[in-house]
């Protein structure tokens, strides 16, 4: 994915966890999946215990699938947050990748 992808798919993120613009803080010239994941997962880990409804209706709306979600999160219960943070950051960059296929 290059650099203007992953800053789309950050913007997605933002937008449909109704977070705030400075909620990824990274220098945006080095901008990796890496440096996302890693700050994504943080915000999953934190809604699992603080605000869980809103870590649901996210997924739903990001379109994250429930049976995928649930055989992957069935083997490896230990890392929730961070297999949860992969797999809403993969459909963030899909849809990037499909509106940028379907626009041109």
């Amino acid at each position: 994915m290059d650099h203007k992808g992953l800053l789309a798919g950050t913007a997605l993120i933002i937008k449909d966890f109704q977070l705030e613009q400075n909620s990824f803080e990274f220098d945006h010239g080095n901008v990796s999946v890496e440096e996302i994941l890693t700050r994504l997962t943080q915000i999953v880990d934190y809604l699992i215990s603080n605000d869980f409804n809103k870590l649901l209706n996210a997924l739903y709306r990001i379109d994250v699938s429930e049976d995928r979600l649930k055989a992957t999160l069935a083997n490896n219960p230990e890392n929730a947050a961070h297999v949860i943070a992969q797999m809403i950051l993969e459909r963030e960059l899909q849809k990037v990748e499909s509106r940028k296929r379907y626009s041109a």
